[in-house]
């Protein structure tokens, strides 16, 4: 008997506020540590308080609200009124391996199991402390960041997160765990309008500040030699054109980076190459921005012409 009643008493959830470093490591010079946390809405520590399955994250940058029962994030960032909603099953990563092979860790004095997670689009490497029960339940259909496989194959908190993108590297690492009652009221979401989340419709787009415009700089740089140099007018017609593609970021700077030709196997490859030139040839563009203000990146497509007519 005694057994079975200090079996139950593990199985209680843990409830309090854990704490967390924060770094973000980038794998381009071509933007900064600083423009991936603000994208991110990440801050230099995180703040977590936990609840039967509720959580509320502070980053510096945003306060973060995970309630369980509308199974729904919110999401306040610090520079704006508005208060922004994801749903538990709007993330469709596919998981593409699962594994709890390596070392144990000690973190913030507690013993610590390692779980990794591959999915599409990222990989997270976990630390989990068992003696931080959570119930599965709680997060079953929390798929943001495949959450929910977390939940399922630990049964607990993560001490330490690392999650892998090819542009960047998250690092959460835990240095205080403190269990306490949590009020309710911790997890009272802020009087504010309410939206669906959307990265697109936080961001101002980059703005090309040379006089005349975007248009007119691709006219006036593109060598018109090598249209007629590269383009054969069929037999009967007047005219042969071919449009490239070219997809390109503009970052925190106003610099054009990683631009790429899309549709590469459907034009001359003379013509892909002159198309590459005049964009990475381009001016300092207005930075994007994000979340009310910070310096962001964004993406852009760019489709160039050419052209040949017969006199």
């Amino acid at each position: 008997m005694f057994f079975s009643v200090r079996l139950f008493s593990q199985q209680n959830d843990f409830e309090g506020v854990i704490y967390y470093k924060t770094e973000v490591k980038v794998a381009s010079e071509l933007f900064s540590e600083k423009v991936i946390k603000s994208m991110l809405g990440l801050g230099n520590d995180t703040k977590v308080w936990v609840k039967k399955g509720n959580y509320k994250q502070t980053t510096g940058q945003a306060d973060i609200y995970f309630i369980n029962k509308e199974q729904k994030v919110y999401i306040k960032f610090k520079n704006l009124d508005t208060l922004y909603i994801l749903d538990y099953f709007s993330d469709s990563s596919t998981v593409k391996n699962i594994s709890k092979q390596g070392d144990k860790k000690t973190i913030a004095g507690m013993e610590c199991k390692p779980l990794k997670i591959e999915l599409d689009n990222a990989t997270y490497k976990y630390y989990y402390a068992p003696e931080l029960y959570m119930n599965p339940e709680y997060d079953k259909n929390n798929k943001i960041g495949r959450y929910d496989i977390f939940a399922k194959e630990t049964s607990s908190l993560y001490l330490y997160c690392e999650n892998e993108t090819k542009t960047y590297t998250t690092l959460e690492t835990c240095y205080k765990v403190q269990q306490t009652a949590i009020s309710d009221s911790i997890f009272l979401l802020p009087a504010l309008p309410q939206k669906i989340y959307s990265l697109d419709e936080l961001t101002i787009a980059p703005e090309f500040k040379r006089s005349g415009g975007w248009e007119k700089y691709l006219l006036s740089s593109v060598n018109k030699e090598v249209s007629s140099k590269y383009l054969r007018i069929p037999k009967g017609e007047n005219m042969a054109s071919q449009t490239v593609i070219v997809k390109f970021m503009v970052n925190e700077f106003g610099r054009v980076s990683y631009a790429e030709v899309e549709n590469k196997k459907e034009v001359n490859s003379k013509l892909a190459e002159e198309a590459l030139r005049v964009v990475n040839s381009s001016p300092l563009w207005k930075p994007p921005t994000i979340y009310g203000g910070e310096k962001s990146i964004f993406w852009l497509r760019a489709p160039i012409t050419f052209q040949v007519v017969n006199k």
